[in-house]
């Protein structure tokens, strides 16, 4: 049963290197018009990371393809190794986005315009949403590592362990959008002071 769900499972938790680049790619258009050089070097710092995020992803990109032909070759040393190197790949990812989230975190922090600064601490505590989301989802891949091929009660616990991970998973990301939602708006009223 995990063999069969375990496709779906993995292919959903590699993707997430692809989704973070994605969920993050909002953060690369963050600027503002004016403002402090102290700010803004922390804004293009956490860019910067974020295009690294971006080059792991790209790097990345065959790797759902890879664990299928495994799986679908029954080659079970294939597929740990495959997900040992996703897992590596999502982690060094995690590490850069959490140094993009920091990094808008204190630019906010440092922001004297009560709006900009506004705007900054929802996209910061939206993307610490995702990033939480995501570890979530990390969890759900080394439930597949561990117990591809295991069989009985090992692929049971799995997959429900998999389902609670993606549960939360999907909690997390719906919290990150509202949070999204709240600091587009802000921009949105402001256009003069944010441009995003």
């Amino acid at each position: 049963m995990l063999k069969q769900k375990g496709r779906a499972n993995a292919a959903l938790a590699l993707l997430l290197l692809a989704s973070f680049a994605l969920a993050c790619s909002q953060l690369k258009e963050l600027g503002k018009k004016g403002g402090g050089s102290d700010v803004n070097k922390l804004v293009q710092e956490a860019k910067d990371d974020l295009d690294a995020v971006e080059k792991i992803q790209d790097d990345n990109e065959d790797r759902v393809t890879k664990i299928n032909q495994a799986e679908n070759a029954n080659d079970a040393a294939e597929v740990k190794k495959q997900l040992n190197e996703a897992i590596e790949a999502i982690d060094k990812g995690l590490e850069r986005g959490n140094s993009a989230v920091d990094k808008i975190d204190r630019a906010s922090q440092l922001e004297t315009d009560t709006t900009y600064k506004e705007y900054l601490s929802f996209k910061a505590q939206a993307f610490r949403k995702q990033v939480e989301a995501f570890k979530k989802l990390r969890e759900a891949a080394v439930i597949e590592r561990d117990n591809f091929g295991k069989g009985g009660d090992a692929e049971k616990k799995a997959i429900a362990d998999f389902r609670k991970a993606y549960n939360d998973y999907k909690k997390l990301l719906s919290e990150a959008k509202d949070l999204h939602r709240k600091a587009d708006e802000i921009a949105r009223k402001n256009p003069d002071k944010i441009k995003a």
